[in-house]
């Protein structure tokens, strides 16, 4: 019962799976080659490239597609008319699929017993990569989480009111709450939801006032563009698709 459950999920899901690496590796190595040609251009352009590239694989076109082949009917219908450009476009996005071919009314699709045989170990493999990968996102987010608990807050001075004047240059409405921290890390920012913004101390007796300001509106534009959602959405890329070379190529700018 289960081995024949099995081969009927594998044959319902690896070619669609297949498809979407496919398609997101060739969606990753376009966003590659844009950004390249436009390196002259400003860098967000080549920011938002990345980040449409990452976001492609949480995005599973032929897992959706997919479900057309229950509309068998009208896709018949549908082929007789549609023009030759049309299969050529299929063909290379989804490869690892046949044509549809109309049996009665069952739809055929190209199966992979070869590996059907290994599913448990590679579902065995994957779970391993993805709970290793989690593992040490974790651990980077207790150390800052750390951090965080142990700052100090500060309503007044030399930074505060720097990064007030940021804030009202950059359009934000809300406050970033400033804490300082004695633990080794650089200035960013923490959290989602209610951001603030981690400031080492001592940082400030070496730098003038204008890279003061130049520190703070770079940290500001980080919560602008909402870099930590984006950062978050990352991660859980790179944690289900951690075996792909090209899932951990964008990095937050």
């Amino acid at each position: 019962m289960i081995p024949k459950y099995l081969s009927a999920l594998w044959d319902a899901t690896a070619p669609a799976l297949a498809n979407h690496l496919w398609q997101s590796t060739l969606f990753a190595v376009a966003a590659g080659l844009l950004t390249l040609a436009l390196g002259q251009q400003h860098a967000r352009i080549r920011y938002w490239l990345w980040l449409a590239a990452s976001v492609k694989f949480l995005l599973p076109f032929s897992l959706l597609t997919s479900l057309g082949s229950y509309f068998a009917w009208s896709r018949a219908s549908a082929v007789a008319t549609t023009p030759g450009l049309y299969f050529a476009v299929e063909q290379i996005s989804q490869p690892f699929s046949k044509p549809a071919t109309q049996i009665g009314s069952t739809t055929h699709s190209i199966a992979f017993p070869s590996l059907l045989q290994l599913l448990p170990a590679l579902m065995g493999l994957w779970l391993c990569g993805f709970l290793v990968v989690v593992f040490v996102w974790i651990v980077r987010w207790r150390r800052i989480s750390a951090a965080v608990s142990a700052a100090m807050p500060l309503h007044e001075g030399r930074e505060v009111g720097a990064l007030r004047r940021v804030e009202r240059i950059g359009g934000l409405r809300k406050p970033i709450e400033l804490l300082l921290s004695q633990a080794s890390l650089e200035p960013g920012i923490f959290g989602i939801a209610r951001p603030v913004l981690i400031w080492p101390e001592g940082i400030s007796k070496r730098l003038e006032d204008a890279h003061l300001e130049a520190i703070l509106a770079h940290e500001v534009w980080h919560v602008r563009r909402r870099d930590n959602l984006f950062a978050a959405l990352h991660m859980l890329v790179e944690a289900i698709f951690w075996f792909h070379p090209l899932a951990g190529g964008w990095e937050r700018g």
